[in-house]
């Protein structure tokens, strides 16, 4: 049995959203891809290696099984996994893999899971692993579409955009960061969160050119709280030089950056499409 799952991206919103503000997610059309098979014994294989139930190369994986077992009793499987998704990069590719995983064995197993509970398994595993999560990104995976969050609103936002994979970045110490700055000066980050708010609203209606002003403006923001850098700044700027308005999806201190396709993109980057299918099943 073979199932998939989209990753994601942050359009505008990041952190933000964690103080209760706005953000926009949309589910992008690269996917994950797991096949299931009964087994005599536990096996997952990935680019990462070949191993049994390990909760430290393949973490998501793992306590996704351990989930599914609390519904069906299972001796073995074989999981083979397959992504288009960039590893840790901000754009899902860990929620991507766990709910494509919960939604293979639901089937192999013949367990039923409708889409609520397999978001519901997803985001239990998110915290096994992170030991704190939003649920956006199994959200998306499982649902798909475009969002805005924390409220679970759907919108309509079908875009073409040009991705830049930067390096790995660690999402709890951008967040840690944020926290510390906001701590010390409250007034001034909270007045910074909510103009990124503004920026997620207008982004709901209003033209192509005004969303790449939109993503510039919100670009300086993320500068401003402090997850950008150096190294990422003057990948804007070069970029920038070129005519791209881009800015950071996630995280920030790495993963990725994003802007409009035009017809044009920057040298080493990939286009993606908004608005993508949530998980399915691939085969029956």
């Amino acid at each position: 049995m073979i199932a998939s799952a989209p990753g994601k991206i942050i359009l505008f919103g990041e952190h933000a959203v964690v103080y209760s503000r706005r953000a926009l997610v949309s589910a992008i059309d690269l996917r994950c891809r797991v096949e299931v098979k009964r087994s005599t014994e536990f096996k997952i294989i990935s680019p990462l290696g070949v191993t049994s139930i390990d909760f430290k190369i393949h973490p998501y994986v793992s306590f996704a099984l351990e989930r599914f077992k609390e519904i069906r009793e299972i001796n073995g499987v074989e999981i083979l996994i397959r992504s288009d998704i960039p590893i840790a990069s901000g754009l899902g590719s860990s929620s991507a893999v766990t709910v494509a995983t919960i939604k293979a064995l639901s089937e192999e197993f013949n367990a039923g899971l409708s889409d609520e509970e397999i978001f519901e398994i997803a985001r239990k595993v998110e915290m096994d692993v992170q030991g704190r999560g939003s649920g956006v990104d199994p959200f998306i995976s499982t649902f798909g579409g475009s969002w805005i969050f924390p409220k679970k609103i759907k919108v309509d936002l079908s875009l073409e955009l040009f991705v830049v994979k930067l390096w790995e970045r660690a999402t709890k110490t951008m967040v840690e960061k944020v926290a510390n700055l906001r701590r010390r000066y409250g007034d001034v980050v909270e007045k910074i969160f909510d103009a990124i708010d503004q920026i997620t609203l207008k982004s709901l209606n209003c033209s192509l050119e005004d969303f790449e002003e939109l993503i510039y403006i919100n670009q300086s923001l993320l500068r401003a709280i402090g997850v950008s850098s150096p190294e990422i700044d003057e990948v804007v700027a070069k970029m920038e030089k070129f005519g791209f308005r881009v800015k950071i999806t996630g995280a920030g201190g790495g993963g990725c950056v994003y802007g409009l396709f035009k017809g044009k993109k920057p040298e080493g980057s990939f286009v993606v499409k908004t608005n993508a299918e949530g998980v399915r099943i691939e085969n029956s």
